[in-house]
């Protein structure tokens, strides 16, 4: 099995109560069948706690909830089943996250969740340009996926040059974005017709320099639209608010957002004035936003060989960082000032209320095809006056 994951993989090792935030709280885990059939078999008195605190659901097992907290997450903010049966009892779930993995065929793809802080922290503290480690064990593979070996392959190699455009930093971010939305809606353009060779030539375009100059002096049509992006971002946001949420308090700050720039025809000049500042204070920082990017591409670009959709994961992506970017002005707004640690906040928040529900993701891009705010045109507008 060959695997793949990014350079910082292995730095990431589990603070425990330490944390800030708890993964065990404001969502249902759900039992693997193996280790449901272990907490039968517990003994003595923890077991019987173990087994009355375990409900079917939808043909789920899950632990039951107190409040928003798993029953076996006690006041001090540890695992009750880990103290009790130790790390190996623990289910599928709490044992693999922030671990996420995917698997297509012989590779296996690894990364650790921006949902949890002290990942977020691990994936957003280096300045440098993400790489992606490539390891071969002696594991056999077991299951092969059901996927075109075509476009499998097309895709893999349409994913390295969307992380060389996002990386290239010789260019500002708000147009790297732009050239990955433009090369992405031609992948799709192919996949819709099922032209699946076609997308190879596609690829060999964006490797051209003169070509993303062209593209990039094309791109100047787009400036000087603020207030247009200002209308568009309102709505991106009202669509953000609609979603379902962990918590019903806003934990985003989307209301704040709303009503601090969005209540009436002053808020405009406003609205645009916090942006310039937030850009000057944070330029330092500003690779944190290709991190994120780089995360986003990383996790669901390659989802797209199971369900045909290259340009919803580049623009769940990319609206991911435009909603990041929006709550941390927000935040830069309320405090003044914006560190490191905001940006931590606020990046594993949108994850774990936005990324973390399947519903939502499957609802976004479900609306990046019927609302036409997030069509190509109106998204490169939100992105070249960002």
């Amino acid at each position: 099995m060959k695997i793949r994951k990014p350079d910082y993989f292995d730095k990431f090792e589990c603070i425990a109560d330490k944390c800030e935030d708890t993964c065990c709280a404001g969502w249902g885990i759900v039992i693997d069948e193996e280790s449901y059939k272990n907490y039968l078999s517990v003994q003595g008195k923890f077991g019987e706690e173990l087994r009355s605190k375990i409900v079917n659901e939808d043909n789920e097992n899950i632990f039951v909830l107190k409040g928003d907290r798993c029953s076996f997450l006690n006041e001090d903010n540890l695992c009750d089943i880990y103290s009790n049966l130790g790390g190996d009892s623990l289910c599928y779930t709490c044992r693999q996250y922030p671990r996420y993995l995917e698997e297509f065929g012989n590779l296996r793809e690894m990364g650790i969740s921006l949902s949890c802080p002290e990942a977020a922290r691990i994936i957003l503290r280096s300045s440098k340009r993400v790489i992606f480690e490539l390891s071969e064990n002696d594991e056999e593979v077991n299951n092969y996926n059901d996927i075109n070996p075509t476009l499998y392959i097309s895709l893999m190699q349409c994913r390295k040059v969307v992380f060389d455009i996002l990386q290239n930093r010789s260019l500002d971010l708000n147009i790297r974005c732009s050239l990955a939305l433009i090369f992405a809606n031609e992948i799709q353009e192919k996949i819709d017709l099922n032209d699946i060779k076609s997308i190879k030539n596609i690829k060999d375009k964006y490797l051209a320099e003169e070509f993303i100059e062209k593209i990039i002096k094309n791109l100047q049509n787009y400036k000087g639209k603020e207030y247009k992006k200002y209308n568009n971002m309102k709505e991106i946001l009202n669509v953000f608010k609609d979603l379902k949420h962990i918590k019903p308090n806003d934990i985003l700050g989307i209301e704040d957002a709303l009503r601090y720039f969005w209540q009436s025809d002053t808020d405009k000049e406003i609205y645009l004035s916090f942006h310039e500042k937030f850009d000057e204070h944070y330029k330092e920082k500003n690779y944190h936003f290709e991190q994120i990017l780089v995360y986003y591409i990383f996790r669901y670009f390659m989802k797209s060989v199971f369900d045909y959709d290259v340009l919803a994961k580049i623009k769940f992506a990319v609206i991911s960082y435009i909603m990041i970017k929006e709550l941390a002005v927000v935040r830069f707004l309320e405090n003044r000032e914006f560190k490191e640690e905001d940006m931590v906040d606020i990046a594993h928040t949108y994850s774990k209320d936005i990324e973390h529900l399947e519903e939502n993701i499957e609802n976004l891009e479900m609306v990046f095809e019927t609302n036409k705010v997030f069509n190509i045109e109106n998204l490169l507008t939100v992105m070249l006056n960002l």
